[in-house]
């Protein structure tokens, strides 16, 4: 990668503006005259790199041209999260392209990805004159899981309003990307249980849980 220091603020990339529409971001943003190539930053905000650690896998290359061609530049909200997107300028000089270090935030946006949804259904067997019942549980989920994302909380009298109302219960095994049915538990007639996140808010950030 050529690096060079910004010399002019009419260099810069500024202006940065987004429009989400059916899982796709179009960005905006203004062009200096001096500048027909970008290169093109998209990482998850948590994981943005310095400039310095930042090499040709990690970038694309966006002409003025395709940008004109597509109004913009168009991505796929293809993660779950929050996503930066930061965009360098560069220039072509004696065939080589020299990449600008735009340092500062106005060449820099991040944007809120939609999240994945987990769909889950709770069913009831009940046995006529017996104190127990059996419980199945399914759960539909778009990407896979780890099986600490889930709990599920079992409560005598009602259904569990959050994972402090009951006794909490670890799944087993992972969930792969699909359906994924448990086997039968068996439990009190007078007993409920509930899915939830196991880490709440910070889970719910990035996942919707949804009942079927």
């Amino acid at each position: 990668m050529n690096w060079e220091p910004i010399s002019s603020p009419n260099q810069e990339i500024k202006d940065v503006k987004q429009t989400i529409q059916d899982a796709e971001v179009r960005l905006n943003w203004f062009w200096s005259n001096e500048i027909d190539f970008v290169y093109i930053y998209k990482t998850a905000s948590d994981n943005v790199k310095p400039i310095s650690e930042i090499d040709e896998r990690d970038i694309k290359l966006y002409t003025r041209e395709e940008y004109k061609i597509n109004q913009g530049y168009v991505s796929k909200l293809d993660t779950i999260g929050r996503t930066a997107y930061r965009i360098f300028p560069c220039q072509k000089r004696d065939g080589k392209l020299v990449v600008f270090k735009q340092e500062d935030e106005k060449n820099l946006i991040t944007i809120t990805g939609a999240r994945a949804k987990i769909y889950f259904s709770i069913s009831y067997k009940n046995k006529l004159f017996q104190p127990r019942k059996k419980v199945k549980l399914a759960i539909h989920t778009e990407l896979p899981l780890e099986k600490e994302l889930l709990v599920y909380v079992k409560k005598s009298g009602g259904v569990p309003s959050s994972l402090e109302d009951g006794t909490v219960y670890p799944f087993v095994r992972d969930f792969p990307a699909g359906r994924t049915v448990s086997p039968e538990i068996e439990m009190d007639k007078n007993e409920f249980i509930r899915i939830f996140f196991n880490n709440g808010k910070n889970t719910a950030q990035h996942y919707e849980l949804i009942p079927e």
